[in-house]
């Protein structure tokens, strides 16, 4: 495999992707790791956010593995692996490193889990005796996930928790669940 640093490498921090065919096989990675379906965008923000590879490079090349037929993108903009990214990727798995693939792959579910928990948090606050309580859920479809109450004595602090909850409801529920398992 020619691992040549031939993508541009603006925007990739220290140990990040520098050749476009590993660029290819973290796509076709991430595509068959992950048991959700993964979106483009949500594939292109896994190898970008944290500067695993270039944007320009990484949307090209995703691009190219749809062209020629390892990838397909359904009208839902979801990626799936054809037969061909998947013996190219069993054959060349090697070709990456762990530490990338673990940190793509990390990256990804965590943004497939922000993106399912967007949209589906309520935050209300609840004056009280002796306070306010902001009310905080998360949601899918008709179950709840989790619901939290915390009291505090003065609205500035209730309406500071809400935003924060509204704002990270993913991360707020990842560290959750943890502390618990």
């Amino acid at each position: 495999m020619d691992n040549d640093y031939n993508a541009f490498d603006q925007g990739v921090s220290p140990g990040g992707l520098r050749s476009k065919n590993q660029i290819k096989l973290l796509f076709e990675y991430l595509v068959t790791s992950l048991d959700a379906p993964l979106t483009s965008e949500i594939a292109v923000d896994a190898l970008t956010e944290n500067m695993i590879a270039n944007y320009f490079e990484a949307v090209q090349a995703l691009e190219e593995l749809i062209a020629n037929g390892s990838i397909l993108r359904n009208d839902d903009n979801e990626l799936s692996i054809t037969e061909k990214g998947a013996s190219t990727i069993a054959e060349l798995i090697d070709e990456l490193p762990v530490s990338i693939r673990e940190r793509a792959l990390k990256d990804a579910a965590a943004l497939q889990l922000k993106r399912r928990l967007e949209g589906t948090t309520q935050a209300k606050i609840i004056e009280t005796e002796d306070g306010y309580n902001t009310v905080c859920k998360i949601l899918n479809k008709d179950k709840i996930l989790l619901e939290i109450t915390v009291h505090t004595v003065d609205l500035d602090q209730a309406d500071k928790i809400r935003t924060k909850f509204i704002d990270d409801p993913a991360d707020i529920y990842g560290k959750i669940l943890s502390i618990l398992y």
